[in-house]
């Protein structure tokens, strides 16, 4: 009797693990996207295990997992970090969205039916009252998931995990690119795109790549560079302090 115990002791541990690991990386992945975790922010494994409950194994295989998704950097002897995309991959990640989302815009014409409409016109007033908030990062991750929806309702499962995850590498590249004051992806661009799949499909895929290319504009992608310092303008002030006044000799 002990061996079937044990063999299924074993199996609920593994499926609470499981289960953990699950909710753990959907919850980071979606903190990350939904930039309440910034770029550069270092994810401390035992922090992470106290905070879900879960082992430092787990932990670590949610990291390595969030790595391979381009979300989260691995540093040998330093640990994981929010991924921080330099300019050239901000680049690539658009181009990407440039190839993938107009061929699925072409798609996504053919296959739209009336409840696909108004899902997409119930997430635009989604947006808007998002951009009526204070919350700027529940303003950009509600206007990343337009992106989303669109891939879920054309139905292919990996297309739409593949869409999820370009709009995660997207959020960050926002977070850390976007010029002052822009308009980012906002509602009324997804409602004119959405009035179009709906009148004109024809027109709906060059949209969307026109589309894209306004966020991309909207990109600052420009390595930061270290302010020039003049050392000794820095430091004289302080070595001056130390010498001693001429009178005290």
């Amino acid at each position: 009797m002990s061996k079937p115990s044990s063999s299924s002791g074993n199996k609920r541990s593994a499926l609470a693990d499981t289960s953990i690991a699950e909710r753990m990386y959907q919850d980071i992945f979606q903190a990350i996207s939904g930039q309440r975790l910034q770029a550069g922010t270092k994810l401390a494994e035992e922090q992470l295990a106290e905070a879900f409950g879960a082992s430092r194994g787990t932990t670590r295989l949610v990291l390595q997992a969030l790595s391979r998704d381009k979300v989260v950097t691995l540093e040998p002897n330093r640990g994981a970090f929010v991924a921080k995309p330099s300019p050239a991959e901000a680049r690539e990640v658009f181009d990407a969205r440039k190839v993938v989302e107009v061929a699925l815009a072409a798609q996504v014409v053919k296959c739209i039916d009336d409840a696909g409409i108004a899902r997409l016109r119930e997430h635009i007033e989604k947006e808007t009252r998002a951009e009526d908030g204070d919350d700027r990062s529940e303003e950009l991750r509600t206007s990343h998931d337009f992106h989303v929806l669109l891939a879920e309702l054309y139905g292919n499962s990996v297309l739409h995990e593949l869409i999820r995850d370009l709009m995660a590498r997207s959020a960050l590249i926002t977070a850390i690119y976007e010029r002052p004051h822009s308009e980012v992806c906002s509602h009324s661009c997804h409602g004119d795109l959405v009035d179009l799949l709906e009148t004109d499909k024809d027109r709906f895929a060059p949209a969307m790549l026109k589309h894209l290319e306004e966020l991309e504009a909207q990109l600052v992608l420009v390595e930061p560079k270290p302010a020039a310092v003049d050392l000794k303008s820095l430091f004289a002030p302080a070595a001056r302090k130390r010498q001693p006044h001429p009178h005290n000799h």
